[in-house]
């Protein structure tokens, strides 16, 4: 991680695109992440015209795979930086965490193919959502509660924030997971120390888990 954290507020429905620069290790990939946040809402002609194979070759990498873009769903946002900021593809993006990708990964899918699947990232953040406004949380049978960070409509086309709160009847939930808004009353803030928990839902909308030392809105905020 760089020295200085990166912090932006105002970012909810903030639009920001992706890439993993990765490489291969073993019979999988691994890399670093990089995204748009913090160099203004990411645009999204100029991010689905990048051409990822000849940004692999540009870089060296064995492969660069594009995250669908997505809309950050936490009010403040408070980032370490895992590298330099840099020019890819016409645009400019932070690094922001290294990922060693799951098992099952495959670059010719979104995040959705590994749904209800928990991953790991090493990044050291802190989300806050502000008192008075929604949150939208998913509950596994294991009572952990996986708090959404961000929402895409790559999936499905016509999903908005507005529809989130509704968001349960789109799902296909496996059985004993749950999804439901809340609104919560004081500030919710989830803090990482390195390494974070996430997991994707079947419409490939992200969220991080509240495990490890992240504290747990099971009890106050559970679905």
């Amino acid at each position: 991680m760089t020295d200085t954290p990166m912090h932006l507020e105002g970012l909810r429905a903030y639009a920001q695109g992706e890439l993993f620069l990765l490489s291969r290790a073993g019979e999988g990939f691994e890399g670093l992440v990089y995204n748009t946040t913090g160099f203004g809402p990411c645009p999204a002609d100029a991010f689905a015209a990048i051409d990822t194979a000849q940004l692999a070759t540009d870089t060296g990498c064995d492969l660069v795979w594009k995250n669908p873009r997505r809309f950050w769903m936490m009010d403040t946002l408070t980032i370490g930086l895992a590298g330099e900021p840099r020019e890819l593809g016409g645009l400019m993006f932070n690094c922001l965490a290294d990922m060693k990708m799951p098992a099952g990964f495959d670059p010719q899918r979104d995040q959705s193919a590994l749904a209800y699947r928990p991953m790991q990232i090493h990044r050291a953040n802190t989300y806050t959502f502000l008192s008075g406004r929604p949150v939208f949380l998913l509950r596994s049978p294991d009572e952990i509660t996986w708090v959404m960070q961000t929402f895409t409509d790559h999936v499905d086309h016509s999903l908005t924030e507005s529809a989130l709160p509704r968001l349960a009847e789109r799902l296909t939930l496996p059985a004993g997971w749950t999804h439901k808004a809340r609104t919560v009353d004081r500030d919710l803030t989830i803090t990482t120390h390195g390494l974070a928990h996430i997991i994707s839902d079947n419409l490939a909308n992200m969220y991080q888990g509240c495990v490890d030392g992240v504290n747990n809105p099971g009890n106050e905020h559970q679905p």
